[in-house]
């Protein structure tokens, strides 16, 4: 379908994705973000298993493209990707929310709270940056995915969320090291049971491929994703990070 198209039909889409949202899925939706390689499509596919969660399985990216209302507010103008999404894959009945994970959703409270109210729930995962910055582009093998200093802007972001009634902030670490405590309390937050489907997550995710798998499935949780920094060829690349201004003080402010 061609651009001009699209742009036809936008306004019916929107329409028509409306009504599906309210009429399928009337509890808050969750959004997941944080910085690249924290983890953001591993919480994905683990909420993917949950009954009541219809995990939408891409990236939209809803707020690459904001605009601003009257009263300077920001919001999305392509709210479109999301209803498209929703009306391309039909939920089950038992799914009453959507998930969608993007990581610089971190940075757009300001976009979701005006377009949903306070009727959302934002995850922010949150995982050490001198093991984030480790890892290497799928396109570039000798490129890193993340810069040390996307690292701070983003961590920064969200942590100044903690206390926001809407948000939710878990450590991968955690995730990886206590499995059923951290989804515990994530679950809690998000008022969702925490049953067979959670503990068993594997077994149950409907969300399996993607691309930050690198062509891989989602596995199970590997206890040596953690710590990665500290091993001897990792030391040039652990001091640069180190060497960016913030990233010693904000790994501190978060306990590492």
């Amino acid at each position: 379908m061609d651009q001009a198209w699209k742009k036809a039909l936008r306004p019916a889409l929107i329409s028509l994705g409306r009504q599906v949202e309210k009429r399928r899925y009337s509890d808050p939706p969750i959004f997941i973000g944080g910085c690249g390689r924290s983890g953001t499509t591993l919480l994905l596919s683990i909420l993917s298993a949950h009954p009541e969660v219809k995990a939408l399985p891409r990236e939209l990216g809803l707020f690459n493209d904001l605009g601003y209302d009257a009263a300077g507010r920001p919001y999305s103008r392509r709210m479109d990707r999301l209803y498209w999404a929703l009306l391309q894959a039909p939920g089950k009945k038992s799914q009453r929310r959507f998930c969608e994970k993007s990581p610089n959703n971190i940075h757009h409270i300001e976009a979701l709270e005006n377009h949903f109210g306070d009727h959302f729930r934002l995850v922010h995962i949150i995982r050490d940056g001198r093991d984030v910055v480790l890892s290497r582009h799928p396109r570039n093998p000798e490129a890193f995915w993340v810069s040390p200093e996307r690292w701070v802007t983003d961590v920064q972001a969200g942590w100044a969320l903690r206390e926001h009634p809407a948000v939710h902030t878990l450590f991968y670490e955690d995730l990886i090291q206590d499995y059923e405590t951290t989804v515990t309390a994530l679950c809690h937050f998000l008022k969702l049971p925490y049953g067979r489907e959670m503990e068993h997550w594997l077994e149950y995710a409907t969300v399996r491929q993607n691309r930050a798998y690198q062509g891989r499935s989602v596995g199970a949780l590997q206890g040596q994703s953690v710590g990665k920094w500290r091993r001897p060829e990792n030391q040039a690349r652990c001091q640069a990070f180190e060497e960016t201004p913030g990233a010693l003080a904000l790994l501190k402010e978060l306990g590492y």
